[in-house]
C-alpha cells in the first residue's frame, strides 16, 4: 500500500463517507487523509485527545493472506524505527475484517512534495536530512531489517527532523517467504541493483536507495532518471547514476554509495558520520515555502472536521422503504464489528490463580469429529494478538502494570487491561537474555555493547531503552549471545555466562545493589549444536526455601539435574538426576517442604536433602504412552499435587503423602499433553490436549468445557485472572472462570 499512513493531508481534510466507519478500535475518526486502490487513510482522535493517522485496507485486498502477513509485519518494522525517526504506532489489528493501523499523525509535507514546493534543499539540510535517514536506517537493520522501499515520498518532512513512513514490503533478513528469491519488489527508480535483479536486498540495499533520495533531495531529479519500469530497472542495474546538480561536496560521496557492488558502499553509521559529523540543523535550512506548508498542516489539525457525507438517495430510500438496513449497509456494520478485536499481546507469571464465577453456562457442546462432548460452551476470548513471527515456547512475563512478550522482531510492552502498545523493548528477541521479579524488567545488555564486559541492565517501562548497567562484570564475556540470565529475587541476579578468559561457562549470582559478584559455580558449556543454533540449551534458577534451586537438561540424553544450592556462598547442597524426556519445566512446583517433579512416575524431593519423600505412579496403568513421560510437569496448589497422568487425565495427590486424592473421569482418546503444566483455580483445573484447552472442575472431575486450539504454552496471569494461551502465530486471552 503507498505511504500515507501518517501523513498529513495534500490538501484540505475530505469528508467522511456515509459508509466509514465511525471508529476503529479506540479511535473516532474524523476525517478524510486520501484513498486509493490499496486503502483509505483518516485523521481519527483516541478518547483521550490524541490525533493519529489511521490506515486501513479494502476488503478485498485484506481477503489475501500474505497481504495481512505483510501488513502485521509493517507494524512491526513502524515500531522498531520508533518515533525518533518515524511515526509512532498507537494501535493495529491485523486480523479484523478491515485491517488497520493508527500511528503518530505526522505534520509536514513528504519528501517529493517538499521539493516540489520549495525547490532542491540547501546542501546543509540535505546532509542532515541524510544523516538523520541513515540513522533511521541503521536502527531498523540492528534489528535485521531492512526498509527495501525508501524513496521521496515515504519521507515525511517536518519541523523535527524527517521521519521514514510506509513499511509495506519491509522484512525481516533472509525471510524469502513474501517475496521470493528471483522477483523484483519496490520503486524502480530507487532501487538497488541486487534488488531490480531479484536478488537478496540486505542493509546496504537501503543504503542504495538512500543515497538515490539524497541525489533528488539536492539536485531535483532521480539518479537514473523516469520513464518506463523495465527502462528503470535496465539503468539501474547496468548505467551510472546521474549526479548532475548535486553540490561539489556531496557528489562524491553519494557516488560511493551508489556503486553496483553492495560490499563496496558505506554503512548507515558511516554514512550518518560523513553527511554530518556533528549533527545538523535541519528545520533551519529548509525553504521558506515548505515552513509555511508545515505552519499550515499543523493548524488544520484542530480545525472542525468538515462534515460526513449523506447516503446516496436510492440507498438512503432502500432503507427507509424496507423498513431496515440494506444489504451494502448490514455488510458495512457487520465488517465494523468484526474489526473489534484489539490487536494486543500479554503473558503472566508461572502462577496460581484465584477462581472466579462468570455467570450462568452458555449452552451444552455436542461431540463431533471424534472430540469428547462437555457440558458447557467455552468462553469467548478477551482478545486475540496476531505475533508477526513463529515461536516455540517463551512465556509471556507480567511486569508490574504491563505484559511483556516476543512479538516479531522486537518484544512489545502492553497494557493487560486493554491489550494496547504501550512501549518496545528492542533487541531482546531472544527470551534467555531478559527476565523479571515482578516489579521490573532486567536485560544481559546488547552483546554488541563497546566494552564487552558481561552487564546487567533494567529496562525503562517509559521507553523500553536500556539504562545504566546495574551489575558490570569485566570477568565475563559480555559478546556471546548464548550468556542467560536465569532470574532475579530481591537484590540478587542469577546468571549463566562464559568467561572472558578461560572460556569456561559459570552459573553465578550478582548483587543489584553493589553491582559486584557474590558467587560462581562451574556447569557445562552450551553443547555444539546450542552453538550453531544460537539457542541455548536452558538453564533455569529459582529461590526457594533453603537455597537456590537450579535445574537443566544434561548434554547428553534426556536427563534432568536439580540441584539446591546455598543462597550466600553458591555452594551444591545437593544433586538429584532423573530421566525426563520432554520439555523442561519453565518454573519447577515447589512449596515449602517439596520440589515435584514428573516423568517414570511422580516425586517429591525433600528441599533439605534432595531424597524422594513420595514417589506415586510406578505400576499404574496410564494408557498407551510410548518412548515419552508417563506423567506430566505438575503443579502445587494448597497442599495438592495436580498433574497429567499419562493418555488417563488429571489425577490429584496430597502434597505431603502423594496418597491419591481424586482422578479425572476422562473418556478414552482424550490424549492430554504432558509437557504442559495444569493451571490451577478454586474451581478449576485446566489442561491442554490435542484439540484444545480443557477446564476440569474440580468437584465431578470432569471436563466441562474445550477451547479448540494448537496452543503450546499456557501462561496465567493472577493478577488480570485471565489464562494466555501461546499458538505459534497468536497469542489468545481466555478469562478465568
Amino acid at each position: 500500500m503507498s505511504a500515507p499512513a501518517a501523513r498529513a493531508p495534500r490538501s484540505a481534510l475530505a469528508p467522511l463517507t456515509h459508509d466509514d466507519p465511525e471508529s476503529l478500535g479506540d479511535f473516532r475518526l474524523l476525517a478524510r487523509l486520501g484513498s486509493g486502490g490499496m486503502g483509505t487513510v483518516y485523521l481519527a482522535r483516541s478518547a483521550g485527545g490524541r490525533t493519529a493517522a489511521l490506515k486501513t485496507v479494502h476488503a478485498r485486498i485484506a481477503a489475501d493472506t500474505s497481504f495481512r502477513t505483510r501488513f502485521r509485519l509493517e507494524s512491526d518494522a513502524a515500531r522498531v524505527i520508533g518515533d525518533r525517526y518515524g511515526a509512532r504506532v498507537f494501535a493495529a489489528d491485523a486480523l479484523a475484517a478491515t485491517p488497520w493501523l493508527a500511528t503518530e499523525y505526522v505534520i509536514g509535507p513528504q519528501l517529493d512534495e517538499a521539493v516540489r514546493l520549495g525547490g532542491p534543499l540547501p546542501e546543509r539540510c540535505v546532509r542532515a536530512l541524510g544523516a538523520d535517514l541513515a540513522r533511521a536506517l541503521g536502527q531498523l537493520h540492528g534489528s535485521d531489517v531492512v526498509h527495501r522501499d525508501l524513496k521521496p515520498s515515504n519521507i515525511m518532512v517536518t519541523a523535527a527532523g524527517p521521519k521514514v513512513i510506509d513499511f509495506g514490503i519491509a522484512r525481516a533478513l533472509g525471510d524469502e517467504r513474501l517475496t521470493g528469491t528471483g522477483t523484483a519488489a519496490g520503486t524502480p527508480a530507487y532501487m538497488s541493483p541486487e534488488q531490480a535483479g531479484g536478488l537478496e536486498h540486505s542493509p546496504a540495499g537501503d543504503v542504495f536507495a538512500l543515497a538515490g533520495v539524497l541525489v533528488f533531495a539536492a539536485a531535483g531529479h532521480g539518479p537514473f532518471g523516469g520513464g518506463q519500469a523495465a527502462d528503470l530497472l535496465y539503468r539501474v542495474r547496468y548505467a551510472q547514476p546521474d549526479l548532475s546538480g548535486v553540490p561539489a561536496g556531496l557528489a562524491p560521496l553519494l557516488a560511493r554509495c551508489l556503486v553496483k557492488d553492495p560490499a563496496q558502499r558505506p554503512t548507515t553509521a558511516e554514512l550518518a558520520e560523513l553527511l554530518a559529523p556533528e549533527g545538523g540543523s535541519f528545520a533551519d535550512g529548509l525553504p521558506q515555502p515548505v515552513l509555511a506548508d508545515i505552519a499550515r498542516r499543523s493548524a488544520a489539525v484542530w480545525q472542525e472536521p468538515p462534515p460526513r457525507l449523506a447516503a446516496p438517495a436510492e440507498e438512503a430510500t432502500s432503507v427507509a422503504d424496507g423498513g431496515g438496513m440494506s444489504r451494502r449497509r448490514l455488510l458495512a456494520v457487520g465488517g465494523a464489528t468484526a474489526g473489534g478485536v484489539a490487536l494486543a499481546a500479554g503473558g503472566g507469571l508461572w502462577a496460581l490463580l484465584g477462581g472466579r464465577d462468570r455467570g450462568k453456562d452458555k449452552g451444552k457442546d455436542k461431540a463431533a469429529d471424534g472430540k469428547q462432548p462437555t457440558s458447557q460452551s467455552p468462553p469467548d476470548p478477551l482478545w486475540k494478538a496476531d505475533m508477526a513471527h513463529p515461536l516455540v515456547g517463551g512465556h509471556p512475563l507480567r511486569v508490574g502494570g504491563m505484559l511483556v512478550t516476543v512479538v516479531g522482531v522486537a518484544t512489545h510492552g502492553i497494557s493487560p487491561q486493554d491489550g494496547t502498545y504501550m512501549t518496545d523493548f528492542f533487541k531482546l528477541e531472544d527470551t534467555w537474555r531478559f527476565a523479571t521479579d515482578g516489579k521490573a524488567l532486567y536485560a544481559v545488555r546488547d552483546a554488541a555493547a563497546a566494552d564487552k564486559a558481561l552487564a546487567v541492565v533494567a529496562r525503562s517501562a517509559e521507553n523500553g531503552r536500556e539504562q545504566d548497567p546495574l551489575v558490570r562484570l569485566p570477568a565475563y564475556d559480555g559478546t556471546d549471545v548464548l550468556n542467560q540470565i536465569l532470574g532475579v529475587d530481591g537484590d540478587t541476579v542469577f546468571l549463566c555466562a562464559r568467561s572472558a578468559g578461560s572460556g569456561q561457562w559459570s552459573v553465578l549470582a550478582a548483587s543489584l545493589k553493589t553491582g559486584k559478584e557474590l558467587w560462581r559455580q562451574p556447569t557445562a558449556a552450551p553443547s555444539k549444536d546450542a552453538v550453531e543454533l544460537k539457542h541455548p540449551t536452558a538453564v533455569r534458577a529459582q529461590a526457594v526455601r533453603g537455597g537456590v534451586l537450579l535445574w537443566q537438561r544434561a548434554e547428553q540424553g534426556d536427563a534432568l539435574r536439580v540441584s539446591l544450592h546455598d543462597a550466600g556462598s553458591g555452594a551444591e547442597r545437593w544433586t538429584a538426576s532423573l530421566s525426563a524426556p520432554g520439555a523442561t519445566p519453565f518454573l519447577p512446583a515447589t512449596d515449602e517442604s517439596h520440589v515435584y517433579l514428573g516423568a517414570e512416575t511422580v516425586q517429591a524431593l525433600r528441599l533439605t536433602d534432595g531424597r524422594p519423600a513420595w514417589s506415586f505412579g510406578e505400576g499404574r496403568d496410564v494408557g498407551r504412552v510410548v518412548g515419552q513421560r508417563r506423567y506430566g510437569i505438575p503443579t502445587v496448589r494448597d497442599g495438592v499435587v495436580y498433574v497429567v497422568e499419562g493418555t488417563r487425565g488429571i489425577v490429584a495427590l496430597d502434597a505431603r503423602t502423594g496418597g491419591l486424592r481424586w482422578a479425572e473421569s476422562a473418556p478414552e482418546g482424550t490424549d492430554p499433553l504432558r509437557d504442559i503444566a495444569p493451571v490451577v483455580t478454586a474451581k478449576h483445573v485446566y489442561s491442554m490436549d490435542a484439540a484444545g484447552l480443557r477446564a476440569v472442575d474440580s468437584r465431578s472431575h470432569r471436563a466441562v468445557w474445550r477451547y479448540e486450539t494448537k496452543a503450546d504454552v499456557l501462561t496465567p496471569d493472577p493478577q488480570a485472572k485471565q489464562l494466555y494461551l501461546r499458538e505459534q502465530r497468536a497469542l489468545i486471552a481466555l478469562p478465568v472462570l
